[in-house]
Protein backbone atom coordinates (compact mmCIF):
# COMPACT_ATOMS: atom_id res chain seq x y z
CA UNK A 1 0.00 0.00 0.00
CA UNK A 2 1.54 3.55 -0.48
CA UNK A 3 1.93 5.61 2.33
CA UNK A 4 -1.04 7.31 3.35
CA UNK A 5 -0.96 10.97 1.76
CA UNK A 6 -1.92 14.01 3.40
CA UNK A 7 -4.16 14.96 6.58
CA UNK A 8 -5.92 17.22 4.35
CA UNK A 9 -6.51 14.27 1.31
CA UNK A 10 -6.92 11.45 3.74
CA UNK A 11 -10.92 13.12 4.87
CA UNK A 12 -10.77 13.39 1.02
CA UNK A 13 -9.88 10.74 2.03
CA UNK A 14 -7.36 9.96 -0.05
CA UNK A 15 -6.93 11.18 -3.49
CA UNK A 16 -3.67 10.07 -4.55
CA UNK A 17 -2.87 6.97 -5.58
CA UNK A 18 0.76 7.18 -4.86
CA UNK A 19 3.90 9.35 -4.10
CA UNK A 20 4.66 10.56 0.13
CA UNK A 21 3.36 13.90 0.80
CA UNK A 22 3.14 14.55 4.10
CA UNK A 23 1.45 17.78 3.49
CA UNK A 24 -0.54 19.02 6.03
CA UNK A 25 -4.31 20.81 5.92
CA UNK A 26 -7.28 21.78 8.12
CA UNK A 27 -9.60 21.27 5.66
CA UNK A 28 -10.43 18.71 3.06
CA UNK A 29 -8.73 19.73 -0.43
CA UNK A 30 -9.74 23.18 -1.09
CA UNK A 31 -11.82 24.20 1.86
CA UNK A 32 -9.95 25.78 4.72
CA UNK A 33 -12.65 26.42 7.70
CA UNK A 34 -11.97 29.07 10.22
CA UNK A 35 -12.42 27.62 13.21
CA UNK A 36 -10.57 30.32 15.24
CA UNK A 37 -14.46 31.01 16.77
CA UNK A 38 -14.85 27.41 18.44
CA UNK A 39 -15.52 26.86 21.83
CA UNK A 40 -15.51 24.02 24.13
CA UNK A 41 -19.28 23.03 25.24
CA UNK A 42 -18.88 21.27 28.47
CA UNK A 43 -16.35 24.06 30.04
CA UNK A 44 -15.84 21.12 33.00
CA UNK A 45 -14.99 17.74 30.79
CA UNK A 46 -11.89 15.67 31.31
CA UNK A 47 -9.86 17.45 28.02
CA UNK A 48 -11.67 20.83 28.16
CA UNK A 49 -8.25 22.71 28.97
CA UNK A 50 -6.74 20.99 25.24
CA UNK A 51 -10.09 20.30 23.16
CA UNK A 52 -9.49 23.45 21.29
CA UNK A 53 -5.90 23.61 20.48
CA UNK A 54 -5.90 19.71 19.36
CA UNK A 55 -8.73 19.87 17.36
CA UNK A 56 -7.08 23.37 15.50
CA UNK A 57 -3.70 21.84 15.39
CA UNK A 58 -1.41 22.00 12.63
CA UNK A 59 0.83 19.39 11.53
CA UNK A 60 3.40 19.98 13.55
CA UNK A 61 1.05 21.30 17.21
CA UNK A 62 -0.36 17.43 16.32
CA UNK A 63 -1.31 16.28 20.39
CA UNK A 64 -0.99 12.81 20.90
CA UNK A 65 -2.86 10.48 22.23
CA UNK A 66 -2.06 10.72 25.52
CA UNK A 67 -2.82 14.30 25.37
CA UNK A 68 -6.27 13.91 23.92
CA UNK A 69 -7.10 10.16 23.84
CA UNK A 70 -10.18 8.74 21.74
CA UNK A 71 -13.40 8.98 23.57
CA UNK A 72 -13.26 4.71 23.80
CA UNK A 73 -9.90 5.25 25.84
CA UNK A 74 -11.34 7.35 27.91
CA UNK A 75 -14.60 5.76 28.33
CA UNK A 76 -15.15 2.07 26.71
CA UNK A 77 -18.90 2.51 26.45
CA UNK A 78 -19.40 5.98 25.71
CA UNK A 79 -22.84 8.11 26.58
CA UNK A 80 -24.00 10.95 25.31
CA UNK A 81 -22.52 13.23 28.29
CA UNK A 82 -19.21 11.46 26.64
CA UNK A 83 -19.89 12.37 23.49
CA UNK A 84 -20.85 15.98 24.40
CA UNK A 85 -17.40 16.43 26.58
CA UNK A 86 -15.75 16.34 23.51
CA UNK A 87 -17.74 19.03 22.04
CA UNK A 88 -16.89 21.94 20.23
CA UNK A 89 -19.16 24.58 18.48
CA UNK A 90 -18.81 28.45 16.98
CA UNK A 91 -22.44 28.95 18.34
CA UNK A 92 -24.09 27.28 21.52
CA UNK A 93 -27.27 26.27 19.84
CA UNK A 94 -25.49 23.67 17.50
CA UNK A 95 -24.51 21.77 20.49
CA UNK A 96 -27.92 21.76 22.13
CA UNK A 97 -29.26 20.76 19.07
CA UNK A 98 -26.32 17.73 18.43
CA UNK A 99 -27.04 16.99 22.09
CA UNK A 100 -30.93 16.61 20.94
CA UNK A 101 -30.59 14.83 17.91
CA UNK A 102 -28.29 12.52 19.49
CA UNK A 103 -30.67 11.01 22.03
CA UNK A 104 -32.91 9.76 19.16
CA UNK A 105 -30.40 7.82 17.34
CA UNK A 106 -29.52 3.99 17.39
CA UNK A 107 -27.18 3.09 20.14
CA UNK A 108 -24.86 2.08 17.95
CA UNK A 109 -23.79 5.36 16.77
CA UNK A 110 -22.63 5.93 20.27
CA UNK A 111 -20.17 3.08 19.83
CA UNK A 112 -18.59 4.47 16.78
CA UNK A 113 -17.83 7.74 18.34
CA UNK A 114 -15.17 5.37 20.50
CA UNK A 115 -12.88 6.16 17.73
CA UNK A 116 -12.95 10.23 17.61
CA UNK A 117 -10.80 12.59 19.87
CA UNK A 118 -13.52 15.47 19.39
CA UNK A 119 -16.28 16.98 17.55
CA UNK A 120 -16.11 19.71 16.04
CA UNK A 121 -19.21 22.06 14.51
CA UNK A 122 -19.10 25.43 12.86
CA UNK A 123 -20.64 27.42 10.47
CA UNK A 124 -17.68 27.98 8.43
CA UNK A 125 -17.53 24.27 7.68
CA UNK A 126 -18.23 22.88 4.49
CA UNK A 127 -18.34 19.76 3.28
CA UNK A 128 -18.51 17.99 6.79
CA UNK A 129 -14.44 15.85 7.05
CA UNK A 130 -12.40 13.35 9.02
CA UNK A 131 -9.32 14.06 10.29
CA UNK A 132 -6.65 12.08 10.47
CA UNK A 133 -4.14 14.49 11.95
CA UNK A 134 -6.91 15.21 14.74
CA UNK A 135 -8.64 11.68 14.73
CA UNK A 136 -11.38 14.28 14.91
CA UNK A 137 -14.70 14.65 12.95
CA UNK A 138 -15.60 18.64 11.63
CA UNK A 139 -19.84 18.37 10.87
CA UNK A 140 -21.62 21.56 8.54
CA UNK A 141 -24.14 22.54 10.88
CA UNK A 142 -26.41 22.41 7.59
CA UNK A 143 -28.27 19.18 9.07
CA UNK A 144 -28.75 21.07 12.86
CA UNK A 145 -30.88 24.00 12.16
CA UNK A 146 -34.43 24.64 12.99
CA UNK A 147 -35.21 28.41 12.85
CA UNK A 148 -34.51 31.05 10.67
CA UNK A 149 -32.26 32.80 13.10
CA UNK A 150 -30.05 29.60 13.51
CA UNK A 151 -29.89 29.22 9.98
CA UNK A 152 -28.89 33.08 9.84
CA UNK A 153 -25.42 32.11 11.39
CA UNK A 154 -24.50 29.43 9.08
CA UNK A 155 -22.52 30.27 6.03
CA UNK A 156 -23.69 30.19 2.85
CA UNK A 157 -20.81 29.71 1.03
CA UNK A 158 -21.52 26.59 -2.06
CA UNK A 159 -19.42 22.98 -1.65
CA UNK A 160 -16.17 24.14 -3.05
CA UNK A 161 -16.97 21.23 -5.34
CA UNK A 162 -19.58 21.93 -6.41
CA UNK A 163 -18.88 22.76 -10.47
CA UNK A 164 -16.23 19.89 -10.79
CA UNK A 165 -17.10 17.69 -13.94
CA UNK A 166 -19.32 20.70 -15.25
CA UNK A 167 -18.03 19.61 -18.76
CA UNK A 168 -19.68 16.18 -18.64
CA UNK A 169 -22.56 15.15 -20.21
CA UNK A 170 -24.08 13.18 -17.85
CA UNK A 171 -25.50 13.73 -14.19
CA UNK A 172 -25.31 11.09 -11.35
CA UNK A 173 -28.53 11.45 -9.05
CA UNK A 174 -29.00 9.93 -5.34
CA UNK A 175 -31.75 10.28 -2.78
CA UNK A 176 -32.92 8.02 0.42
CA UNK A 177 -36.37 7.18 -0.02
CA UNK A 178 -39.17 5.41 2.15
CA UNK A 179 -42.43 4.05 1.32
CA UNK A 180 -41.96 5.44 -2.34
CA UNK A 181 -41.09 8.89 -1.09
CA UNK A 182 -38.21 11.06 -0.07
CA UNK A 183 -36.91 10.33 3.47
CA UNK A 184 -36.80 13.57 4.38
CA UNK A 185 -37.04 17.00 3.26
CA UNK A 186 -34.30 19.48 2.16
CA UNK A 187 -35.00 23.40 2.17
CA UNK A 188 -32.81 25.93 1.26
CA UNK A 189 -30.25 28.06 3.91
CA UNK A 190 -31.72 31.17 1.48
CA UNK A 191 -35.30 30.19 2.63
CA UNK A 192 -37.59 30.83 5.35
CA UNK A 193 -38.79 27.49 6.17
CA UNK A 194 -38.47 25.83 9.79
CA UNK A 195 -38.34 22.69 11.17
CA UNK A 196 -39.04 20.17 13.81
CA UNK A 197 -36.58 17.90 15.87
CA UNK A 198 -37.63 15.09 13.61
CA UNK A 199 -36.62 16.37 10.62
CA UNK A 200 -33.08 16.23 11.38
CA UNK A 201 -32.61 12.52 12.29
CA UNK A 202 -32.19 10.92 9.09
CA UNK A 203 -29.97 13.28 7.99
CA UNK A 204 -27.62 14.18 10.78
CA UNK A 205 -27.75 9.78 10.99
CA UNK A 206 -26.38 9.43 7.32
CA UNK A 207 -23.85 12.33 8.05
CA UNK A 208 -22.75 10.53 11.36
CA UNK A 209 -22.41 6.69 9.91
CA UNK A 210 -20.47 8.14 6.47
CA UNK A 211 -17.93 10.16 8.88
CA UNK A 212 -17.67 7.86 12.03
CA UNK A 213 -16.91 4.90 9.30
CA UNK A 214 -13.98 7.03 8.53
CA UNK A 215 -12.57 7.37 11.84
CA UNK A 216 -13.07 3.35 12.63
CA UNK A 217 -11.86 2.40 9.30
CA UNK A 218 -8.52 3.97 10.27
CA UNK A 219 -8.61 3.77 13.67
CA UNK A 220 -10.17 0.08 13.56
CA UNK A 221 -12.02 -0.98 16.33
CA UNK A 222 -9.72 -4.19 17.30
CA UNK A 223 -7.08 -1.90 17.27
CA UNK A 224 -7.85 1.19 19.53
CA UNK A 225 -7.36 -0.08 22.79
CA UNK A 226 -3.45 -1.00 22.39
CA UNK A 227 -2.26 2.13 20.66
CA UNK A 228 0.69 3.84 21.20
CA UNK A 229 -0.37 6.95 23.52
CA UNK A 230 3.10 8.68 22.83
CA UNK A 231 1.77 8.75 18.91
CA UNK A 232 -0.22 11.41 17.31
CA UNK A 233 -3.28 10.50 15.55
CA UNK A 234 -1.74 10.39 12.40
CA UNK A 235 1.43 8.58 13.09
CA UNK A 236 -1.12 5.94 14.79
CA UNK A 237 -3.29 5.83 11.35
CA UNK A 238 0.28 5.48 9.67
CA UNK A 239 1.36 2.97 11.95
CA UNK A 240 -1.83 0.66 11.28
CA UNK A 241 -2.19 1.68 7.17
CA UNK A 242 -2.31 -1.94 6.29
CA UNK A 243 -4.74 -3.29 8.18
CA UNK A 244 -7.10 -0.64 7.81
CA UNK A 245 -10.88 -1.62 7.01
CA UNK A 246 -10.31 -0.23 3.59
CA UNK A 247 -7.49 -2.22 3.18
CA UNK A 248 -8.56 -5.43 3.65
CA UNK A 249 -11.83 -4.80 1.92
CA UNK A 250 -9.70 -3.64 -1.54
CA UNK A 251 -7.56 -6.96 -1.18
CA UNK A 252 -10.40 -9.00 -1.01
CA UNK A 253 -12.69 -7.27 -3.74
CA UNK A 254 -11.59 -4.10 -5.36
CA UNK A 255 -12.98 -1.65 -7.54
CA UNK A 256 -12.13 -2.69 -11.12
CA UNK A 257 -14.01 0.23 -13.36
CA UNK A 258 -11.24 2.16 -15.04
CA UNK A 259 -13.95 4.38 -16.52
CA UNK A 260 -15.04 5.53 -12.97
CA UNK A 261 -11.36 5.14 -11.13
CA UNK A 262 -10.88 7.75 -13.40
CA UNK A 263 -14.00 10.10 -13.39
CA UNK A 264 -14.22 10.08 -9.83
CA UNK A 265 -11.02 12.14 -10.18
CA UNK A 266 -12.97 14.79 -12.30
CA UNK A 267 -16.25 14.86 -10.31
CA UNK A 268 -14.75 14.66 -6.83
CA UNK A 269 -11.32 15.74 -7.15
CA UNK A 270 -11.61 18.75 -9.71
CA UNK A 271 -9.06 16.91 -12.26
CA UNK A 272 -9.82 18.26 -15.86
CA UNK A 273 -12.19 15.95 -18.06
CA UNK A 274 -10.05 14.58 -20.92
CA UNK A 275 -11.84 14.98 -24.69
CA UNK A 276 -13.20 11.42 -24.13
CA UNK A 277 -14.78 12.03 -20.76
CA UNK A 278 -16.33 14.88 -22.14
CA UNK A 279 -18.47 12.46 -24.73
CA UNK A 280 -18.94 10.07 -22.08
CA UNK A 281 -23.18 9.00 -22.12
CA UNK A 282 -25.47 8.58 -19.25
CA UNK A 283 -25.77 4.90 -20.99
CA UNK A 284 -22.11 4.71 -21.25
CA UNK A 285 -21.13 5.13 -17.47
CA UNK A 286 -23.97 3.41 -16.27
CA UNK A 287 -23.05 0.25 -17.36
CA UNK A 288 -19.69 0.42 -16.79
CA UNK A 289 -20.70 1.67 -13.36
CA UNK A 290 -23.64 -1.82 -13.03
CA UNK A 291 -20.63 -4.33 -14.09
CA UNK A 292 -18.70 -3.54 -10.84
CA UNK A 293 -19.01 -4.02 -7.16
CA UNK A 294 -19.29 -0.50 -6.07
CA UNK A 295 -22.83 0.82 -4.75
CA UNK A 296 -21.89 4.68 -5.09
CA UNK A 297 -19.27 7.02 -7.76
CA UNK A 298 -18.13 8.50 -4.96
CA UNK A 299 -16.76 5.12 -3.82
CA UNK A 300 -13.96 5.64 -6.73
CA UNK A 301 -12.84 8.47 -5.24
CA UNK A 302 -11.00 6.24 -2.77
CA UNK A 303 -11.21 2.99 -1.00
CA UNK A 304 -12.26 5.15 2.31
CA UNK A 305 -14.93 7.00 0.67
CA UNK A 306 -15.81 3.15 -0.82
CA UNK A 307 -16.00 1.68 2.73
CA UNK A 308 -18.18 4.42 4.18
CA UNK A 309 -20.66 4.90 1.54
CA UNK A 310 -21.21 1.17 2.26
CA UNK A 311 -21.71 1.49 5.74
CA UNK A 312 -24.00 4.29 5.43
CA UNK A 313 -26.13 2.69 2.53
CA UNK A 314 -26.58 -0.55 5.00
CA UNK A 315 -27.35 1.62 8.60
CA UNK A 316 -29.79 3.99 6.76
CA UNK A 317 -31.61 0.47 6.03
CA UNK A 318 -31.09 -1.37 9.02
CA UNK A 319 -32.13 0.90 11.23
CA UNK A 320 -34.63 2.94 9.55
CA UNK A 321 -35.47 0.68 6.70
CA UNK A 322 -34.91 3.66 4.22
CA UNK A 323 -33.84 3.04 0.51
CA UNK A 324 -31.28 4.42 -1.39
CA UNK A 325 -31.84 5.60 -4.79
CA UNK A 326 -28.83 6.27 -7.27
CA UNK A 327 -29.11 7.02 -11.72
CA UNK A 328 -27.37 8.19 -14.54
CA UNK A 329 -29.06 10.66 -16.56
CA UNK A 330 -28.99 12.64 -20.38
CA UNK A 331 -27.66 16.33 -19.07
CA UNK A 332 -31.12 18.27 -19.70
CA UNK A 333 -31.22 20.53 -22.36
CA UNK A 334 -32.77 23.20 -20.98
CA UNK A 335 -31.43 26.16 -19.17
CA UNK A 336 -33.66 25.92 -16.24
CA UNK A 337 -34.73 22.19 -15.99
CA UNK A 338 -37.37 20.79 -13.71
CA UNK A 339 -36.72 17.11 -12.33
CA UNK A 340 -38.36 15.17 -14.85
CA UNK A 341 -36.06 16.87 -17.46
CA UNK A 342 -33.44 14.52 -16.18
CA UNK A 343 -34.25 11.41 -17.99
CA UNK A 344 -32.98 8.08 -16.21
CA UNK A 345 -30.74 6.18 -18.58
CA UNK A 346 -29.82 3.37 -15.67
CA UNK A 347 -30.59 3.63 -12.41
CA UNK A 348 -31.66 1.39 -9.33
CA UNK A 349 -32.94 1.34 -6.06
CA UNK A 350 -31.16 -0.79 -3.38
CA UNK A 351 -27.73 -1.15 -4.87
CA UNK A 352 -26.73 -2.69 -2.12
CA UNK A 353 -28.62 -5.52 -2.31
CA UNK A 354 -26.68 -6.71 -6.24
CA UNK A 355 -25.40 -9.77 -5.16
CA UNK A 356 -22.16 -8.79 -6.23
CA UNK A 357 -21.81 -5.46 -3.83
CA UNK A 358 -23.62 -7.06 -0.46
CA UNK A 359 -20.79 -9.14 0.80
CA UNK A 360 -18.64 -5.78 0.33
CA UNK A 361 -21.02 -4.15 2.90
CA UNK A 362 -21.37 -7.23 5.22
CA UNK A 363 -18.32 -7.24 5.59
CA UNK A 364 -17.28 -3.75 6.21
CA UNK A 365 -20.79 -3.62 8.67
CA UNK A 366 -19.07 -6.29 10.59
CA UNK A 367 -15.84 -4.55 10.96
CA UNK A 368 -16.85 -1.39 11.89
CA UNK A 369 -19.83 -2.97 14.38
CA UNK A 370 -17.94 -6.03 15.68
CA UNK A 371 -20.26 -6.42 18.72
CA UNK A 372 -23.58 -6.48 16.27
CA UNK A 373 -24.99 -9.42 14.53
CA UNK A 374 -25.93 -8.83 11.02
CA UNK A 375 -26.42 -11.48 9.37
CA UNK A 376 -30.11 -11.72 9.13
CA UNK A 377 -30.22 -8.23 8.26
CA UNK A 378 -28.26 -9.10 5.40
CA UNK A 379 -29.71 -12.17 4.28
CA UNK A 380 -32.67 -10.68 3.63
CA UNK A 381 -32.14 -7.07 1.67
CA UNK A 382 -33.62 -6.30 -0.81
CA UNK A 383 -32.92 -7.09 -4.48
CA UNK A 384 -32.08 -3.50 -6.38
CA UNK A 385 -35.27 -2.43 -8.29
CA UNK A 386 -34.47 -0.79 -11.62
CA UNK A 387 -35.87 2.16 -12.44
CA UNK A 388 -37.64 2.76 -16.00
CA UNK A 389 -35.43 3.95 -18.66
CA UNK A 390 -35.94 7.20 -20.29
CA UNK A 391 -38.75 8.36 -17.49
CA UNK A 392 -37.87 11.36 -15.65
CA UNK A 393 -35.81 11.19 -12.17
CA UNK A 394 -38.68 12.34 -10.19
CA UNK A 395 -41.52 9.96 -12.09
CA UNK A 396 -39.52 6.96 -10.47
CA UNK A 397 -39.72 7.92 -7.13
CA UNK A 398 -42.52 5.68 -7.36
CA UNK A 399 -41.39 2.62 -8.61
CA UNK A 400 -44.43 0.41 -8.56
CA UNK A 401 -46.26 -0.09 -12.10
CA UNK A 402 -47.82 3.37 -12.36
CA UNK A 403 -43.89 4.64 -12.98
CA UNK A 404 -43.14 1.49 -14.95
CA UNK A 405 -46.26 2.64 -17.40
CA UNK A 406 -44.58 6.74 -17.47
CA UNK A 407 -47.01 8.35 -15.26
CA UNK A 408 -45.64 10.63 -12.59
CA UNK A 409 -45.99 10.57 -9.23
CA UNK A 410 -48.90 12.54 -7.80
CA UNK A 411 -47.00 14.12 -4.90
CA UNK A 412 -45.59 17.73 -6.31
CA UNK A 413 -41.60 17.58 -5.46
CA UNK A 414 -40.55 21.13 -4.41
CA UNK A 415 -37.28 22.39 -5.99
CA UNK A 416 -35.70 22.45 -2.90
CA UNK A 417 -36.00 18.74 -2.39
CA UNK A 418 -35.00 17.91 -6.30
CA UNK A 419 -31.61 20.18 -5.99
CA UNK A 420 -30.55 18.31 -3.12
CA UNK A 421 -30.30 14.92 -5.18
CA UNK A 422 -27.62 16.86 -7.23
CA UNK A 423 -25.40 17.70 -3.94
CA UNK A 424 -22.47 15.70 -3.85
CA UNK A 425 -23.15 12.32 -1.90
CA UNK A 426 -21.61 11.42 1.49
CA UNK A 427 -20.20 14.11 2.90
Amino acid sequence: MSRICSFAALFFLCACSGGDTTAYDLGPGGSDPDLSDISVYVSDGSYAEVLKACSTADMAGLCTLGTLPLIGDESPTPTIPDVMSRVLVSHPWMAVRFEEVLNNLPPDMLTLFKGVTAIVIDSDIRPSFYSAGTAAIYLDPASLWLTNEEKATISRAADYRSNFGADLQFIDLWRYVKGNDYAYASYSLTGTETRQLSDLTFPLARLLYHELAHANDLLPPGSQPALDLQMTPYQAILSLADVTIAERLHAASPLTSELWLSLAQVLYRGVPATPEQIDYSADVVGDSFASDVANETYSYSSKYEDVAMLFEEAMMKYHFDIDRDIAFTDLPLTITPTCDDYRVRWGVRNRLGDPVVKPRAEFVAAALLPGVDLGTFFADFPTPTSMAIDQGWCSNLTLLAVAHQGLAPKKEIHPDQFRQDLLLPGD
